[in-house]
């Protein structure tokens, strides 16, 4: 307490002083104009302003109370109606993360919407929206049957704290990173061979052709706007890596590649942030400095929620594209197109309501006609409206040959979180492998972990095994581990508590040693 009084006055000072600073060029201040109200109805001022953020939210996403009592006050805040405006500047504990977030208008001191057209808005939610939840669509009966694959979890892993997965087919080793900053490689029998601790949680990881290693910090891992996230690089007989990229925005993925063809590799970066992030692409300078290469940062998107980034030549010109799905607020698939000169032209190709939680996507050939196709998953449950929801689930947007994309599959799956799409029973056909970090626990606790077999024109037998609920999976990687010519799966968990009814699945969560699971490919 004593600590936290004098932080948050000062805090209380340096938003005076932003605020005064921003009217310092007028003679006399203005007063705030509010928005006149209007003659239109709920429904037609929530089409008008929700719509021009976001693709629109229809009253059925969510139910009476969450509207009410979750996403709503939150978009209050956004829309400068709330007076928990300053509790939430005052929380933030970082001079610089407040001055950023002030700075950035994404809370605005004056209302964008007249106070009578606001409640008109949350009149028609609290009014239309269902009572309860709205159950999944049908679908295919999950099998609690897994004949490709064996279970194996190891004592001498981890503990359940995985915030990095990948596999390095270079040195046949599995690497995880912890949320306490530690990384360990594992052998074929998850046994740890190596490790390595880092000034924050790691959350991806590069292997180059001359061995050398790249990783990605994330600074501070819970949502927060500070700039402590790092990229680094480790020659391949150094011990420990340099710093090559500072004050990155909480970034969660990046991704290697010669964006503009001039022989040296580039890195795209994911910072996904809170209130406020950015999509960067960061150029390799000829030149190196002190501490290794040098970097010159250019701004794809100045939006917060960039979750992963896929770079292709879509269009077959020579240069690399870039596709990204961005994951909070106005949740879509954007590609940015490379115009050769530096710059990139962004497209959107499907967007999706900010309560859909998307959570990832590959870039794949589902139907085997050429053009690859997008498989996406959304099941993020850990905002403002944490609960079941019946469009959570993976879906396949095929690619009509010009890049645009139609859903001709969908399978409910509460809390999906990744995908990973390999021919693992080599059939010819590719299968999809997912888990959900957000699954039902009261009546389908085994469903954190789905293997979709394909079964040929897009159909396919869902299936699990009884151990999936040994884990709460967040990351999921494959490759041979084990050499023998066939897809290994490999799961990491994150813990994260639940309701206390579910204390005896927690405590298969709490194990130590219980981060990882490995699904082992018997076919070979």
């Amino acid at each position: 307490m004593s600590f936290f009084r004098p932080t948050a006055i000062g805090l209380l000072g340096l938003y005076l002083l932003i605020a005064c600073q921003s009217t310092s060029s007028r003679d006399t201040p203005e007063t705030p104009t509010i928005p006149l109200p209007t003659q239109l109805t709920g429904q037609q001022i929530s089409q008008q302003y929700c719509a021009s953020c976001h693709l629109y939210p229809v009253p059925a996403l969510l139910d009476k109370a969450t509207w009410q009592q979750g996403v709503l006050p939150q978009m209050a805040l956004r829309m400068g109606l709330s007076d928990k405006q300053m509790n939430v500047l005052t929380s933030l504990s970082n001079t610089d993360e407040m001055a950023r977030v002030i700075a950035a208008n994404v809370l605005p001191e004056t209302p964008t919407i007249n106070p009578t057209d606001w409640q008109k808005i949350v009149h028609f939610y609290t009014t239309n929206a269902p009572d309860k939840p709205l159950p999944q669509p049908a679908h295919a009966a999950l099998q609690a049957t897994l004949p490709l694959f064996r279970a194996q979890q190891s004592t001498e892993a981890i503990d359940g704290f995985v915030t990095l997965l990948t596999y390095d087919s270079l040195t046949n080793r599995i690497w995880v990173g912890d949320a306490r900053s530690q990384v360990y490689a594992l052998n074929r029998q998850l046994r740890r061979v190596d490790s390595l601790r880092f000034s924050s949680p790691p959350t991806d990881r590069h292997t180059n052709a001359d061995g050398s290693t790249d990783w990605l910090l994330v600074g501070m891992l819970n949502p927060n706007d500070r700039q402590t996230g790092t990229w680094a690089h480790q020659d391949k007989n150094s011990p420990a890596p340099v710093t090559q990229l500072q004050r990155l925005e909480r970034p969660v993925q990046a991704t290697v590649a010669d964006l503009n063809r001039d022989g040296r590799q580039d890195v795209v970066v994911c910072q996904f942030g809170h209130y406020v992030g950015k999509l960067t692409w960061h150029e390799r300078l000829p030149q190196p400095g002190a501490n290794g290469e040098t970097y010159r940062e250019h701004i794809l998107d100045s939006v917060p929620g960039a979750r992963l980034t896929i770079v292709r030549d879509v269009d077959n010109d020579g240069w690399p594209d870039v596709m990204a799905l961005l994951t909070q607020g106005d949740e879509q698939v954007a590609l940015y197109r490379n115009l050769r000169n530096g710059s990139f032209r962004k497209e959107t190709l499907l967007r999706f309501p900010s309560v859909y939680g998307s959570s990832y996507l590959e870039l794949i050939d589902m139907n085997q006609d050429g053009a690859p196709d997008l498989v996406y998953t959304n099941g993020d449950n850990a905002d403002y409206s944490p609960i079941l929801k019946n469009y959570h689930g993976v879906r396949i947007f095929l690619n009509d040959g010009h890049f645009r994309f139609r859903q001709a599959w969908f399978y409910p799956m509460h809390g999906a979180t990744q995908t990973v799409v390999r021919d693992f029973d080599q059939d010819g056909d590719p299968d999809v492998a997912a888990i959900a970090h957000f699954p039902d626990f009261s009546e389908r606790p085994y469903a954190g972990f789905v293997y979709f077999e394909n079964n040929g024109n897009l159909t396919f037998t869902p299936r699990t095994f009884p151990m999936a609920n040994r884990g709460r999976w967040l990351r999921m990687t494959t490759g041979d581990f084990d050499q023998d010519g066939d897809d290994d799966i490999l799961l990491g968990s994150f813990f994260k508590p639940v309701s206390p009814v579910h204390a005896e699945i927690m405590t298969y969560w709490r194990k130590p040693g219980a981060g990882v699971m490995l699904l082992e490919n018997t076919l070979k």
